[in-house]
């Protein structure tokens, strides 16, 4: 009875734990690991055995710092079953990482929750940090901003729950013309979607009056086929065309 007790509130009860084959996963790949479940000291009930892909970022909303954090999405291993004391079993699991999400950069970060579901007792839980990183067309993408001579600023990749942001200073390209532009890319199983705001470098006391009113930034939303990406260089020179366009709208 002592044992019994001791195991519903942790004490002598069922571990579990996950192996990973690699803790970097792009956008639309696979993870592929293995469960492993050790019997504690008396037979238990397990309900059921599941992995949270759980996402956790912070972002700045005035002067205060907002934290986020949520399940992106729930994977069920197994369902109703005995474990006995000091058996183990093992179960290989594979799921695929869902396109769209904001990808690991500044403070937004995965992680794995492994656990299992036992009636009347403190749930054995196993936490792993995973990376989600950019698919190849999304790579690609960043990569193209920096040969164009952007760089990333301080903070670029946290993520508020509705977008995720990266801002860019120009270095060469644009470094006459722009104060900065932010890009809120998504990408997706075909294309990546990307919302851009440009922002113009403010000259005299006209482009002053026009920043402190907002009016030397413009946004504008594009896609782009991953069957139109060939190359960096080809897609710098895509980037460049709508930079060039747009900022010729701004007053």
């Amino acid at each position: 009875m002592l044992t019994k007790l001791l195991a519903s509130i942790g004490i002598g009860s069922a571990r579990v734990n996950l192996e990973v084959a690699g803790t970097a996963v792009p956008l639309g790949g696979i993870l592929n690991g293995t469960i492993r479940i050790q019997g504690g000291n008396v037979e238990q009930q397990v309900d059921k055995i599941y992995i949270n892909l759980i996402l956790s970022s912070a972002y700045k909303a005035g002067d205060q710092t907002r934290n986020i954090r949520r399940i992106i999405g729930t994977v069920t291993v197994g369902e109703k079953m005995v474990v006995r004391p000091g058996e183990e079993k093992v179960y290989p699991v594979s799921f695929q990482i869902p396109f769209g999400l904001p990808i690991s950069r500044g403070r937004t970060r995965y992680f794995l929750q492994t656990g299992l579901d036992i009636p009347q007792a403190i749930d054995p839980v196993d936490h792993d940090p995973i990376q989600i990183v950019p698919n190849r067309e999304f790579k690609m993408f960043f990569d193209a901003l920096r040969f164009l001579g952007f760089r990333e600023k301080p903070g670029c990749g946290d993520y508020n729950g509705r977008f995720q942001e990266f801002e860019y200073r120009p270095t060469t390209y644009f470094a006459r013309e722009l104060d900065e532009i932010e890009v809120y890319p998504v990408a997706g199983e075909r294309e990546l979607v990307v919302v851009m705001q440009l922002d113009k470098k403010a000259r005299g006391l006209f482009g002053s009056l026009l920043d402190e009113l907002d009016l030397d930034e413009r946004f504008v939303r594009f896609t782009i086929p991953y069957s139109e990406i060939d190359s960096v260089a080809g897609l710098a020179g895509m980037l460049r065309s709508i930079i060039e366009r747009e900022y010729r709208k701004i007053i």
